[in-house]
């Protein structure tokens, strides 16, 4: 790039929304060198948000460092606009909350901004819909959903929006497998392509609530449609596919993904499991107890899906069929720590990163986008109870 043609590049930049910006100094650098510094924040189940500057060429971390004091900060979502970013505040005992932070992208620093209420224990998910106008958290020991409306520089603002399935004659009956499913248990809110809708995991009931997303009146949430899933199967987390018509679930209690076919008809969501979908995400014949299903995550280009587990700690990749959505497993991996919870790729796409709460490390991988696979010995980073992987 020419001084001249880069000063026209900078220039267009600047005049870009906020959330943009990081990303086109990304792509003008190449796909493999980022306009520095560059970070990614951890949440975690410790003293706050975690940072460090990551270094894309050769996939490695700096210095691990104390973002921000926050209450177990567990689950990170951002703004798609503002320089905001929220957290899920899961702490030990007491009701969550939703945490918002003002972030300085070129030193890695946040700046707390608000904590308000999710009105229930166990806030173990948080997402913003597409356009920056509410805020979602899903409460796992509160079996609720908690969202708030949010105003054009992203602040929280009104009364809570609230759907309890404790005690709710609205909601179905609980799963077969005891203790997981005692109670009902949210688990995840996952906003539709159209943003007309969020997709919440009932852990507890073995359902997937749909709930319609009034985009800008004062109570963001309408009544959900329910779609129950296999008995017992409890799941956690869904992702879209990029055709936005396959929907992705990953079962926390038997180990599986299952393809659900997505559509809306004359304002009526409707998700169905598809006939002999389900891929196990542990070897055959391995036991279900002390093993379960976490993250799931569609490649952008559509043609792999990436699952890890708990316990044997695996990351499996899947080939997708591009006619009929179809997984065939084509790789599994060592996550190379314990209890790894979330997993994201770097926005180059040629790594992986684990967090991996039982051994309180950060792992780092080599990822080819092209053939999906990952490769080497993972890399370990000391960090304090990772959560959440999220990059700036």
């Amino acid at each position: 790039m020419t001084p001249s043609s880069r000063r026209q590049f900078v220039a267009a930049a600047a005049a870009m929304p906020w959330a943009l910006r990081a990303l086109a100094a990304g792509r003008a650098a190449g796909p493999s060198q980022y306009v520095t510094p560059r970070w990614v924040l951890f949440g975690s189940g410790g003293k706050g948000i975690y940072r460090a500057t990551w270094n894309a060429a050769n996939g490695t971390l700096g210095p691990v460092e104390l973002a921000v004091e926050a209450d177990h900060p567990t689950f990170l979502a951002q703004h798609p606009i503002q320089p905001i970013l929220y957290a899920g505040n899961e702490p030990p005992t007491g009701d969550g909350a939703i945490s918002s932070f003002h972030i300085d992208a070129a030193r890695g620093e946040l700046k707390p901004l608000q904590r308000m209420s999710a009105k229930a224990p166990g806030t173990c998910y948080v997402s913003v819909d597409h356009g920056g106008n509410a805020v979602f958290a899903a409460n796992y020991a509160g079996g609720s959903l908690a969202a708030y409306r949010l105003d054009e520089k992203g602040k929280m603002t009104g009364a809570a929006s609230f759907f309890d399935c404790r005690n709710n004659p609205s909601c179905g009956a609980l799963g077969p497998v005891k203790p997981n499913q005692d109670a009902p248990h949210l688990h995840s809110a996952t906003m539709a392509p159209d943003n007309k809708y969020v997709l919440v995991c009932n852990l507890g009931e073995d359902a997937i609530e749909i709930f319609p997303v009034n985009a800008h009146g004062d109570d963001p949430l309408g009544r959900p449609t329910r779609i129950s899933v296999r008995a017992g199967s409890g799941p956690r987390h869904v992702a879209f596919h990029p055709n936005k018509r396959w929907v992705y679930g990953a079962h926390e209690l038997d180990c599986t993904v299952d393809l659900f076919d997505w559509k809306v008809d004359h304002g009526t969501p409707e998700l169905s499991l598809r006939d002999d979908s389900t891929m196990p995400l542990l070897p055959a014949g391995t036991a279900l107890t002390g093993n379960s299903a976490c993250e799931i995550e569609v490649s952008l280009d559509g043609k792999y899906v990436y699952a890890n587990t708990r316990g044997q700690n695996w990351m499996v990749v899947f080939a997708v069929d591009k006619s009929t959505g179809l997984l065939t497993e084509i790789q599994r991996v060592s996550t190379g720590g314990t209890m790894t919870r979330h997993f994201a790729f770097d926005p180059s796409r040629r790594w992986l990163l684990c967090a991996n709460q039982g051994s309180s490390t950060v792992t780092v991988q080599a990822h080819d986008p092209a053939s999906g696979r990952l490769s080497g010995k993972p890399v370990s980073f000391p960090v304090d109870i990772p959560m959440y992987v999220h990059f700036l």
